[in-house]
């Protein structure tokens, strides 16, 4: 059974409530919500992470963290690895080794080199961009053949970009073990989210 992530982006929710839309989600029924706020600063960062860390907790959810380790390891969820960050931790990996040994590691895979890195260090490969996405506008999309690629690197693999109600279960055909939605998860109704969850029972 394939999971569902929600990247939960802090900048890009157009909503009044953020904390709100996350609990929808969790009531949706996803497995997984990664929080996401680039534009704010550890201390602020860190101060939200902590309420949409024990709304997940509340809904036995997966919470993971993008970007900030220090926040990973003070509220013991996983973490989702940036590009930048990759480039630093493939040289200083022995900092992940402790950590993996109590929760999972996330990490990019824009191209098969960069997933070889990746694996070295990662339980989940993210490839992306899958589709068409208006967050990567020029750039060609990788496709669900991409996917084959990663197989035989044998990580989970988790599919993210243009992915929609529409197109996702091409890649768990494809073999994908989880799709990551953003746009569908912050902006879009909400019950769209919860027929992708519902359809978890199906076959695919």
């Amino acid at each position: 059974m394939f999971k569902i992530l929600c990247v939960a982006d802090f900048e890009s929710y157009d909503g009044d409530d953020f904390l709100k839309r996350i609990q929808l989600l969790c009531k949706a029924g996803v497995d997984e919500i990664l929080l996401r706020a680039k534009g704010l600063g550890e201390a602020d960062f860190y101060d939200l992470a902590r309420v949409v860390a024990q709304i997940c907790e509340n809904y036995c959810k997966k919470f993971i963290i993008n970007q900030f380790f220090d926040v990973a390891c003070k509220l013991k969820s996983d973490f989702w690895l940036t590009s930048a960050q990759l480039d630093f931790f493939k040289n200083h990996g022995v900092f992940l080794d402790e950590f993996r040994k109590t929760a999972k590691i996330y990490a990019p895979a824009h191209d098969l080199e960069q997933a070889k890195i990746s694996a070295s260090i990662a339980d989940v490969l993210v490839a992306s961009h899958i589709f068409t996405t208006s967050c990567k506008e020029g750039l060609e999309p990788k496709g669900v053949n991409f996917i084959n690629e990663l197989k035989s690197l044998d990580k989970e693999i988790y599919v993210l970009g243009g992915l929609n109600s529409k197109n996702y279960k091409e890649t768990i055909k494809a073999g994908a073990s989880g799709v990551c939605f953003m746009s569908l998860a912050m902006n879009s109704d909400i019950e769209l989210i919860k027929e992708i969850a519902e359809s978890k029972n199906e076959q695919i």
